[in-house]
């Protein structure tokens, strides 16, 4: 697989050759088989995330809906959207051929397992044992939870495992752009970047590409927050930007953070024993962090000259993981990791062996990790003629729609003409007599509509916040609710016409 980039003749050459490299090659390809696979057999994803905010804030931007809906898919509207404008992109052209859509979306599987491949050879592994390493960091319970789905862990992790790769002398700005770019593609991956950041050579270098990379991903969307709400990553720690649009909370998810010091170290054992809801909603197990880190004190046992900066990323990432976040998907690269360490820790075992006996133990424990791990399985679509699959009611133009629980459902308004107004009334941003000017702007949208009004919420949750909400900015049912057909939810959205109850509004 070549690609060809031409050149002006002046320059001497006609064209320059990229050649990928034949593991890479041979990575993406199977990521690519393996996606397809997946659509056809389990189907495409239909997650709480893809629901809430990955569709909508993807096609917000290719649709022009930035700025003119009010938190459609609550706190999660703010989000850099980079990775979800590549997944609309993807979406747009390949919604009809599910198959290839799950291949494209698999391909930073591939490259993750191309980059830990080529950690694991740097470690002293031989081709086989290595990329056994490199199927072990890849089909762990993270990673297995987001294969082929716009939840984006891979590429951000990718990026971070090629900063890592890069972190010497002559490549430390390139080192830091990847880390940067990972950054700007999600901020979880920050605590990975920052120990980068501390081991990698020549650090000025690398800072001033960090820089460069989060600019290029994301610099001009923390820009907009700023400018628009006081809050370059709102609303995201506005306790620290006190944003008046919203109250001064940090607005994070503080229900799976570690109790203590105790329970932060003791993580990887309890996942790697138990499968149970640790750092997340749904049951997981997996052994990888536990081996991980066996196979890093091996490494530094052995003075191996990666070693040190690979206990920095592990230590300093984790350390911040812990402090930030608390959910066992973000730490995606340490899983990615895993494999190599373990296997490099092993390395001397395999040299002492014949490549056939190596390689059959590698395979063997490969096998064995990937049997005992338990991924969560956050939902996905039954295989069907397109992969997302979403038909909302014929509504009349210049219409409001109000949303009125806190189901994910910012889809809707991703695929509703522009004329149509979502706003999200009563969510995990905003609810009902919120502080901040943001929840002033909805009941004011509210009261001054001129248009039609209607009411979305999920007919699988409770009636009672619907009620609430409807009654705060007195609002009422005004006539038959219909279905929004959709293959990501079993059709469990209603929609329905609304009517004031105050005369005074909207005059």
């Amino acid at each position: 697989m070549d690609i060809a980039l031409p050149l002006p003749r002046r320059a001497g050459l006609s064209a320059i050759r990229f050649r990928l490299p034949p593991a890479l090659r041979v990575a993406l390809a199977l990521a690519a088989l393996a996606g397809g696979w997946h659509a056809t057999h389990v189907g495409a994803e239909a997650d709480w995330d893809l629901r809430n905010y990955h569709l909508y804030d993807g096609f917000a931007l290719l649709r022009g809906r930035l700025g003119r809906d009010i938190a459609p898919a609550q706190l999660q509207s703010f989000y850099a959207p980079l990775l979800d404008l590549l997944h609309a992109l993807a979406l747009a052209a390949l919604n009809r051929h599910p198959v290839l859509l799950g291949a494209v979306l698999a391909l930073p599987q591939g490259l993750a397992a191309f980059l830990a491949f080529r950690l694991a050879r740097r470690l002293g592994l031989d081709a086989g044992p290595a990329a056994a390493a490199a199927l072990i960091g890849v089909t762990g319970a993270a990673g297995t939870s987001c294969f082929a789905s716009a939840m984006s862990e891979m590429l951000p992790a990718s990026a971070l495992l090629g900063a890592i790769l890069l972190a010497e002398a002559e490549t430390a700005g390139f080192a830091g752009l990847l880390a940067g770019a990972a950054v700007g593609m999600k901020l979880t991956a920050a605590p990975f970047a920052v120990g980068i950041a501390l081991v990698a050579a020549r650090r000025g270098r690398f800072g001033l590409g960090a820089v460069a990379g989060a600019a290029a991903s994301a610099g001009w969307w923390w820009a907009w927050l700023a400018w628009r709400y006081g809050d370059p990553v709102f609303p995201i720690y506005n306790q620290v930007f006190h944003s008046p649009w919203i109250a001064a909370v940090p607005f994070t998810d503080a229900r799976f953070y570690p109790h203590g010091v105790l329970g932060a170290l003791s993580r990887p054992l309890r996942w790697a024993l138990w499968a149970a809801p640790l750092g997340s909603e749904l049951k997981l197990r997996d052994p990888r962090l536990a081996l991980g880190l066996l196979g890093l004190a091996g490494l530094l046992a052995r003075r191996h000259p990666l070693a040190p900066r690979l206990a920095a990323v592990w230590g300093v990432g984790y350390a911040l993981w812990a402090a930030l976040f608390g959910i066992e998907r973000y730490l995606v690269t340490l899983e990615v990791l895993s494999g190599p360490l373990l296997l490099g820790g092993l390395a001397p075992l395999f040299a002492r062996r014949n490549r056939g006996v190596a390689l059959a133990a590698a395979c063997v424990l490969a096998a064995a990790v990937m049997s005992w791990t338990v991924a969560p399985d956050w939902g996905h679509a039954p295989p069907g003629p397109r992969a997302v699959a979403v038909h909302l009611p014929k509504l009349p133009p210049r219409s409001l729609v109000v949303m009125l629980d806190g189901a994910p459902m910012g889809y809707v308004a991703a695929f509703a003409p522009r004329d149509v107004r979502f706003l999200g009334a009563n969510n995990n941003l905003l609810h009902p007599g919120a502080p901040g000017r943001l929840e002033a702007e909805v009941t004011r949208a509210i009261r001054t509509h001129a248009g039609p009004l209607w009411g979305l919420y999920s007919a699988r949750h409770r009636r009672g916040p619907v009620r609430a909400a409807l009654g705060a900015y007195r609002l009422a049912f005004a006539g038959r609710c219909r279905k929004v057909r959709s293959n990501l939810d079993a059709n469990a959205l209603r929609i329905c016409p609304l009517r004031r109850t105050d005369a005074r509004s909207a005059r």
